[in-house]
């Protein structure tokens, strides 16, 4: 067995799409198995964070599973993996029994996008009037907290030793505020205010603030995951993105250009995150950051990782990330399976060494950073 490396994993936000953080998440957990990885830090907002505390509620009851110690990492990897799919079975069979129109839809189209279905078209009359259908993964909340996560926050309460630190965020509406869930603090009104886009759903409250989706100012949050990787001695931040960055051509129906507007504002958040950390890392690396005062643990780099399937999820449509059909959650997790599993020979060899993901270029390129070394003088 080599040298077992420490991350932290983001998992960003997307409705259904969130299946493929779900099949990129099973490919992990057999780097978990061997030994060679260990998951330190987890974040997520909306779908992202429902993956993430799924997750560690997982590897906290495996953790509690009696047995061998040398064995205790195993118990742990398979009683995730085990919860992840309880999550997305419980999601296709409610969304099945409670009539969610789009589950059918989407069994006809071979592509998987049904944005000209009639399933859609309906969507967006119902839409216009005001009174849009709840569906996706909001209107099976109440039964994947009760059956799948019955025992939140009290399991994320106590330390358990070799089981990460859980963040989950959601937007505070009045003071446009970033609001950040640790561990204990995460219960079941907070997974609903994290996903709670407000074209949807009403706002959630929480101790007197009302809440919407935590994407708006972080999908997923990153920086909370830095003091954690500082605190573990380790340097490896992954990010698993669901909202393509790119889409050729502008949307044209209400709902394609809504939902765009959405990526355009969850990815920004991001990017700007990501802008943050690599221009501390620019300065860690030239010997410009020293610790800070009072602090145990110094500044040091955070090596930034990416996985995606931007293209694939590119061509899925709109209205399949409303669509927990079991067939499609299914291809979902295969294609995140895979994605895993190619990009994984890359990351790998960068882990505790240097960033897989060509940071500097998505910055230029998104932020025009260059706009302003290239003005005329």
């Amino acid at each position: 067995m080599g040298k077992t490396h420490k991350i932290a994993l983001a998992l960003q936000g997307g409705g259904v799409h969130g299946a493929f953080t779900w099949g990129v998440l099973d490919a992990l957990l057999d780097e978990v198995v061997s030994g060679e990885l260990q998951i330190v830090g987890l974040s997520g907002s909306s779908s992202g964070a429902l993956t993430a505390t799924t997750l560690a509620y997982g590897l906290r009851e495996g953790a509690a599973l009696p047995g061998p110690a040398a064995a205790r990492t195993r118990r742990m990897a398979e009683a995730a993996r085990g919860k992840l799919r309880e999550l997305w079975e419980t999601v296709a069979r409610t969304a099945f029994w409670g009539g969610n129109p789009f589950v059918a839809a989407i069994g006809l189209a071979s592509d998987w996008n049904i944005d000209d279905s009639a399933s859609a078209r309906w969507a967006d009359v119902s839409a216009a009037s005001g009174q849009p259908a709840e569906t996706g993964l909001g209107a099976t909340l109440n039964t994947v907290l009760r059956e799948v996560l019955p025992e939140i926050p009290a399991i994320f309460a106590l330390p358990l030793d070799g089981t990460p630190m859980l963040a989950v965020a959601a937007t505070d509406i009045a003071d446009c505020r970033r609001q950040l869930f640790v561990d204990g603090a995460v219960s079941p009104d907070v997974i609903k205010a994290t996903s709670c886009l407000p074209t949807s759903f009403q706002s959630v409250t929480i101790d007197g603030r009302a809440y919407w989706d935590g994407g708006y100012m972080g999908n997923p949050p990153l920086t909370p995951l830095i003091e954690c990787l500082r605190e573990t001695d380790a340097h490896d931040l992954v990010v698993v993105t669901l909202n393509p960055l790119h889409r050729d051509g502008p949307p044209t129906g209400p709902r394609q250009m809504l939902d765009r507007l959405n990526e355009v504002t969850f990815n920004a958040s991001l990017v700007h995150e990501v802008n943050a950390i690599e221009t501390i890392n620019r300065l860690v690396d030239a010997g410009m950051v020293t610790a800070p005062i009072g602090r145990q643990h110094p500044f040091t780099r955070v090596n930034l990782h990416r996985i995606h399937a931007d293209e694939d999820m590119a061509e899925l449509g709109i209205y399949s990330k409303d669509a927990p059909a079991w067939d499609f959650l299914v291809h979902l997790r295969d294609l995140g399976r895979e994605t895993f599993r190619k990009a994984w020979p890359e990351i790998k060899p960068a882990l505790g060494r240097q960033s897989s993901w060509d940071t500097t270029a998505l910055c230029d390129r998104i932020l025009a950073r260059k706009a302003i070394t290239t003005r005329e003088r």
